[in-house]
């Protein structure tokens, strides 16, 4: 119980800061990026958008706990499913934070860097072109009191009859009907503080779930390296997602699984495990339909699997 408990408020202190850091870019894209600033600039071609997706991916250096507020705040704004689904798989995966964890973690191999990353363009990038596929409808969940639609300025954004924050209550109507720069601020740490409490309580039960594993998982025997190929990509997959390590420390976490995993087995857990793991999913959760969750889930691990698998039989592993 006692490990339990330092392995979960290791991961709370860990992701926390990350996690305010992804509600507060969260909140200014839905304040001040409007949908007609984003019909305007944002590239009008698939390709186009995912390679936008890519740079701001490498761009920002948020960890997957971030990703996930500003991937919600994106589609609401209208931008096109696939390339925010590449941004949201990419960016743990390619930015300079973890590409400079990863060069440490394995003693200055640039191989294995370059590995990761481009290994983690592929399976985003792949991901998003999923979703081509018989699009989701619409798959955001239907929130009452929903303060951000399509305005075209911050004080637009702040008229909308259904907004429940302090600054838009019926006692406050008067004296907010000309928004200043006060009012905006207001609203914004209110829609913060909401999105916050209501992301971070599903990260507190994936970091307890995490938690249970990482303790319990400790004390069972891995299989040793000598596994097939498939297998041991599969049991490492598996490893990432249930041990929902943060993306900027990961890969000193996967450096350990070596005398007992190929190295191809354990570019799988570096690769896949930033993009989706336990508390990414009961985030995703949170904003999104369980129908779209459960397919970004699969569609995710599939696609990375394959891949990584591809590139273990294609000779990866003399190459690292």
């Amino acid at each position: 119980m006692s490990q339990t408990i330092q392995a979960f408020l290791g991961i709370i202190l860990q992701a926390f800061p990350f996690l305010i850091t992804g509600v507060l870019l969260s909140s200014l894209i839905g304040m001040f990026v409007s949908r007609r600033f984003i019909e305007r600039y944002f590239p009008k071609n698939i390709a186009g958008g995912i390679v936008f997706a890519l740079i701001g991916g490498f761009c920002l250096p948020v960890c997957d706990c971030v990703s996930i507020p500003v991937f919600r705040s994106l589609v609401k704004k209208g931008i096109p499913l696939t390339s925010a689904i590449v941004f949201m798989c990419a960016s743990p995966v390619i930015n300079p934070v973890v590409i400079l964890s990863t060069y440490y973690a394995f003693g200055g191999n640039m191989r294995i860097v370059a590995a990761r990353v481009s290994l983690g363009i592929v399976c985003a990038v792949l991901t998003g072109l999923s979703f081509l596929i018989k699009r989701p409808h619409n798959p955001l969940k239907n929130e009452k009191g929903e303060t951000f639609h399509a305005a075209s300025s911050p004080a637009e954004s702040c008229t909308h009859s259904t907004c429940s924050c302090c600054a838009h209550n019926t006692e406050s109507d008067t004296k907010t009907h000309h928004a200043g720069a006060f009012d905006t601020f207001v609203h914004f740490l209110e829609h913060s503080r909401r999105e916050f409490f209501e992301v971070g309580s599903y990260l507190i039960i994936g970091a307890a779930l995490s938690a249970a594993f990482q303790t319990l998982g400790g004390k069972l025997p891995l299989i040793a390296g000598n596994t097939g190929k498939a297998l041991s990509l599969f049991i490492m997959m598996s490893f990432a997602f249930l041990l929902s390590l943060c993306s900027s420390s990961d890969a000193v976490i996967g450096r350990t699984f070596m005398p007992r995993f190929s190295i191809g087995s354990v570019m799988g857990f570096l690769v896949f495990g930033p993009m989706m793991d336990i508390k990414n999913m009961l985030m995703l959760s949170s904003g999104f339909t369980k129908s779209f969750t459960f397919r970004l889930v699969i569609s995710s691990f599939t696609i990375c699997y394959l891949v990584m698998l591809g590139a273990m039989f294609s000779g990866l592993e003399a190459l690292l």
